[in-house]
């Protein structure tokens, strides 16, 4: 069995990579202007894509930062994306995709 740390790098990876099929600008990995990073943004669309972060430590203190971090974002006028914490299959993860391409091409235009 995998641990769920590696499952997440798979889905996460697994969107990454369907967006840029897609031809989405996707930039991994990004700080930010408070010090956080980001997992991933779509610039052209103003886009973050976060994942939930592991909170089986410190949940309050966890919470509070990626909440914190949605709210100073959304402020700055991203449309922030988290991706679920639980398995996603491939036809979710295209839908998952879907979204963020559909905002994409609607900021570009």
């Amino acid at each position: 069995m995998k641990p769920s740390g590696s499952a997440d790098l798979v889905k996460f990876e697994g969107i990454i990579s369907e967006l840029k099929r897609r031809g989405v600008v996707v930039l991994t990995h990004r700080p930010t202007r408070w010090g956080y990073v980001v997992d991933a943004v779509v610039p052209s669309a103003k886009i973050v894509i976060l994942k939930v972060p592991d909170i089986t430590k410190q949940i309050k203190v966890a919470m509070s930062q990626f909440r914190d971090l949605i709210n100073r974002l959304e402020d700055d006028g991203y449309q922030v994306a988290v991706i679920p914490r639980n398995r996603m299959s491939p036809e979710e993860i295209r839908a998952f995709c879907d979204r963020i391409a559909t905002e994409t091409s609607l900021a570009s235009a």
